[in-house]
């Protein structure tokens, strides 16, 4: 890619800001934590309340951001996080984890949609080339190989004393608002309005966030929004991966040690996708993932012990190879001053099921019952593929008659 100066700074911002904020030293050993004072069954009632305050926060951050300035919101955000799971790490009851959740969920909610947006515009790619999902599959690298090496320090540490990792994790997202506090909004600024104006024009814009969903053009994506990535939220930022994790018997270091080589093979892989890009073909891709995310929650009904390295393996490797491809979509078949809003409303989109599937997942767990899980969310994924591919070949059927 041939960039700027300026360009070249930006990225390299980027790709920082991504090993900051994925510096997850809690990824393998979170729920361990909470084991210590709460049953699986809560963790996933307190999931779902929690995760439900963010949903609420999380299309009106982006039409938020769109409004007041990405740059701000995007600050705030990773201010609250970091606040929120420091004040998990000195919890040791129900009442003090849940508020921790929700600075952590309504700090999340902010941050989702308006980073990327406001990373998006200043760079001020070509539009016509793929240097943004480059970008992103170069950035999903560094976040991985980060992630690899907090997991295993962190399922270390848990053993030392297991608020060690919440505390490094909130440092290394108050350190992430340090590293992007001089990148600014570049949209012009407009003038203050009358408060009532404001609100008006502020739930206008989220009615044409979601407006922007009933285009074809991005209406064919809800069900891979919806059911692959909700699936994917879920394992990568929910209960699934470490129910998953101790399902196949593997223990907080062992767990740590298997997300930190699928983290290895997932960065080979997006290492072979940044090569092939212009080869990769979208519909090829989710079609893939899709089927063999199926395949995953199929054979995890049984009781596979540690092949089921596997299924954590391409689940996780899944999740961060459809990553770029779903950004590239969504950030340029969004209109410029609705990005940030439509962004959220697909970040909110693939959050909703989990609202629901919290509590299941951790009630079925405890009741030994989880194949119910699994096997109900393969056929929906069956579903989601087929729905995807039909409105995907009537789309392409619409444009060749345009064309005609």
């Amino acid at each position: 890619m041939n960039l700027t100066p300026a360009q070249r700074l930006l990225s390299t911002k980027y790709l920082l800001y991504r090993i900051f904020t994925n510096a997850w030293f809690v990824g393998a050993v979170w729920l361990y934590f909470y084991r210590i004072y709460i049953t699986d069954h809560q963790v996933g009632i307190l999931d779902a309340m929690a995760f439900t305050i963010g949903l609420l926060a999380e299309i009106p951050s982006g039409a938020l951001a769109d409004k007041f300035g990405r740059d701000k919101i995007v600050r705030l955000g990773q201010f609250l996080v970091g606040c929120g799971l420091i004040v998990q790490a000195f919890g040791t009851e129900f009442f003090v984890f849940f508020i921790g959740q929700i600075i952590f969920m309504i700090g999340i909610s902010f941050v989702s949609g308006a980073d990327e947006a406001l990373f998006f515009e200043n760079l001020r790619f070509d539009r016509t080339s793929l240097a943004w999902r480059k970008l992103i599959t170069r950035g999903s690298q560094y976040a991985l190989i980060t992630s690899a090496l907090t997991g295993m320090i962190g399922g270390y540490v848990h053993g030392i004393d297991p608020r060690i990792p919440w505390i490094l994790t909130g440092i290394s997202f108050f350190i992430s608002v340090l590293l992007i506090w001089s990148i600014t909004d570049t949209r012009p600024k407009k003038e203050r309005e009358h408060f009532i104006s404001e609100m008006q024009d502020y739930f206008k814009n989220i009615c044409l966030g979601f407006k922007q969903f009933t285009r074809s053009s991005l209406f064919v994506y809800i069900p891979i929004i919806v059911v692959v990535q909700g699936l994917f939220y879920a394992t990568g930022f929910g209960l699934l991966r470490i129910v998953l994790l101790d399902r196949f018997h593997f223990d907080p270091f062992l767990g740590s040690i298997v997300m930190a080589t699928s983290s290895v093979i997932t960065i080979a892989i997006l290492g072979l996708m940044h090569r092939h890009a212009e080869r990769v073909k979208e519909k090829q891709v989710i079609a893939v993932i899709t089927l063999s995310a199926i395949v995953c929650l199929l054979i995890s009904i049984f009781d596979i012990g540690y092949w089921g390295y596997f299924v954590i393996l391409i689940l996780w490797a899944g999740e961060h190879v459809l990553y770029p491809f779903m950004s590239e979509i969504l950030n340029l078949q969004s209109n410029e001053d609705q990005r940030a809003t439509v962004l959220s409303i697909a970040s909110f989109l693939k959050a909703v099921p989990y609202v629901a599937l919290a509590p299941l997942i951790g009630y079925l767990n405890t009741e030994d019952e989880l194949y119910y899980f699994l096997f109900f969310w393969s056929v929906l994924m069956c579903v989601a593929l087929l729905l995807y591919l039909l409105l995907k070949k009537q789309n392409m059927s619409i444009d060749v008659t345009e064309v005609v």
